[in-house]
């Protein structure tokens, strides 16, 4: 305890209570704590950003960005969502054995994003979107993968370059397969659509007009991977 004069009269001057200080480095401990994780959140590898490490967007960061809109599909689809994404309603996950089945079954969106399903994959990148039956597609985004369709005669060959930098490894067929059975995969399929860039998921759609990465990062990192559920 010490004592100090004030105006002539002794004050005895008291250290601050022990649990008092506790409290203050917890708080400092905590603020240092956050800063950190906010740097590291910032300024973490491009990998945190769904993208594939092209070196194309460096320290990007997944800012909410402006409203689009979408032509395809004959069904409206419900307001859209964290700017532009389109959100469908849910068809079910049936599957069925007979791909004939999947030609008469009426889905509300083009790219379907949910309904009948067959147990099968994308064998490779950039296949035209009519060589896949809609059953294949969905299947592909049920386990959580995202399939990103582009039209070559719209987009520069740039814009094709870092979609292909984006779009996952197709040079192990094997590997490729097992990407899209956890559910992690990005595939690329050319397409026409009234966007010349589509990104699809279960029930979600996000049209393109011109290549967006910080869009695309929204979409990849809220999406992919996540199993299909009624979200």
């Amino acid at each position: 305890m010490g004592s100090s004069l004030w105006e002539g009269f002794f004050v005895p001057s008291f250290p601050a209570p022990a649990g008092k200080e506790r409290r203050t480095k917890r708080s400092e401990t905590s603020i240092l704590l956050f800063l950190a994780l906010l740097f590291f959140f910032f300024k973490g590898p491009a990998a945190l950003w769904a993208d594939s490490g092209s070196g194309m967007n460096p320290g990007g960061t997944p800012f909410m960005p402006m409203m689009g809109s979408f032509g395809g599909g004959s069904n409206q689809p419900f307001q859209p969502i964290r700017s532009g994404i389109l959100r469908y309603p849910e068809q079910g996950h049936g599957v069925t054995r007979d791909p004939e089945a999947c030609q008469g079954f009426h889905y509300n969106s083009n790219p379907p994003t949910s309904g009948l399903m067959t147990d099968t994959y994308v064998p490779r990148n950039d296949l035209d979107d009519s060589a896949l039956s809609p059953c294949t597609i969905v299947n592909v985004i049920h386990r959580g993968n995202i399939i990103l369709f582009y039209d070559p005669s719209r987009v520069p060959a740039t814009t094709v370059a870092a979609l292909h930098g984006i779009a996952s490894s197709d040079a192990s067929k094997e590997g490729f397969l097992q990407q899209q059975k956890i559910g992690y995969a990005v595939v690329l399929v050319k397409a026409r659509f009234n966007d010349p860039i589509v990104l699809l998921a279960w029930r979600r759609i996000l049209p393109l007009p011109t290549l967006d990465r910080m869009k695309m990062n929204l979409f990849l990192s809220r999406y992919r991977g996540q199993i299909a559920r009624n979200k």
